[in-house]
């Protein structure tokens, strides 16, 4: 936008960056510079810092975030890294974290790794330039070189949804286990015997759990899993694996789907197989789906409080760049959704 903020005294006045520029005859960007502390790095002479800090002041720029920004030179921003806003539970995650940082004073900078290293090091590198005053990332990878040099050089982060194996780097999760303990105990309450769980690779440590809390689940029920199906986490690819396992003379009577687009990719080879739902086949899925009630297939879900598990992570992240001691993890438990 145009760089506009709200200023916190009696008027309520809308001050915006180019209303300064425009009575100073300067360009936008020189003063978005100068009010952003980058006056030193842009190379803007200290006569046109003092005439942009004046006209600030003047304005009423003393009390916003801005203003800080200037004085103490922070950029009140962080940068929230996550693997894919196409999925419901990132957008839930960034939405809870967007409400408390806007709490605290803080902009929140979203961005789009799609579980892509090289984009989740452009994240890092905004941190190591000190562009945002923190990061909450999703570990690419359970083993993040990028992540844990940030570790090793003291600068201010936290983690979301998977950590790093190995870190003591604080991180925000769902408590995946007592997900899988969810899921589990509802299938077996129903009658359910032959259940088949749908995971991803095992190296996303979300997967990992998710898996390990099946498993072990079902060992308390005294029972094994009918399948266990390690598929690339996308719709096309479960729906090809049900298919296979529909087709089975050791049809599974229940599935357990770990993500979303797993759980629809299900539904859909499920509805062409013509198999009754739930009576000969029942799915649970890890994570809601929107309008889920309507669907002519009934699906349980766990759900998982995404706001609160962005909440939490802009906390956490704000006790470490205050250099305050934060648990290792932090558990938000999850919910079943029976349908």
């Amino acid at each position: 936008g145009e760089g506009g903020i709200v200023v916190t005294n009696d008027e309520a006045l809308m001050v915006r960056m180019k209303d300064i520029a425009a009575r100073l005859d300067l360009s936008q960007t020189t003063v978005s510079h100068v009010l952003t502390g980058k006056h030193q790095q842009y190379r803007i002479s200290a006569k046109t810092v003092e005439r942009v800090k004046k006209m600030a002041e003047a304005l009423g720029y003393r009390s916003s975030a801005l203003a800080r920004a200037f004085r103490d030179r922070r950029s009140y921003s962080v940068t929230l890294a996550v693997e894919d806003l196409t999925n419901p539970f990132w957008t839930g995650v960034a939405i809870g974290a967007e409400k408390e940082a806007e709490a605290h004073g803080y902009v929140l900078v979203v961005s789009n790794t799609g579980g892509n290293a090289g984009r989740e090091g452009r994240s890092v590198q905004m941190l190591q330039e000190r562009r945002v005053d923190g990061l909450i990332v999703s570990p690419v990878t359970i083993a993040d070189p990028a992540l844990l040099q940030l570790r090793k050089v003291g600068l201010p982060f936290g983690q979301i949804d998977r950590s790093v194996k190995g870190a003591d780097i604080p991180c925000v999760r769902t408590d995946h286990l007592a997900g899988s303990q969810l899921a589990v105990d509802h299938l077996v309450e129903r009658g359910h015997r032959r259940i088949a769980i749908l995971t991803g690779p095992l190296t996303v440590q979300t997967f990992e759990i998710r898996l390990e809390g099946f498993r072990k689940a079902l060992a308390r029920h005294g029972l094994k899993p009918a399948a266990v199906e390690l598929i690339v986490p996308e719709a096309a690819e479960a729906e090809e694996c049900v298919r296979r396992l529909c087709a089975s003379k050791e049809r599974p009577d229940a599935l357990y789907t770990t993500n979303i687009w797993m759980t629809l990719g299900a539904l859909r080879a499920i509805r062409a197989s013509g198999i009754p739902v739930p009576a000969e086949m029942e799915v649970v899925g890890f994570d809601d789906i929107s309008m889920a009630d309507l669907f002519a297939l009934p699906v349980s879900t766990i759900v998982q409080d995404v706001e609160a598990i962005g909440r939490e992570s802009f906390r956490a992240l704000l006790k470490v760049m205050k250099g305050q001691k934060v648990p290792r993890e932090t558990l938000i438990p999850p919910k079943l959704k029976v349908r």
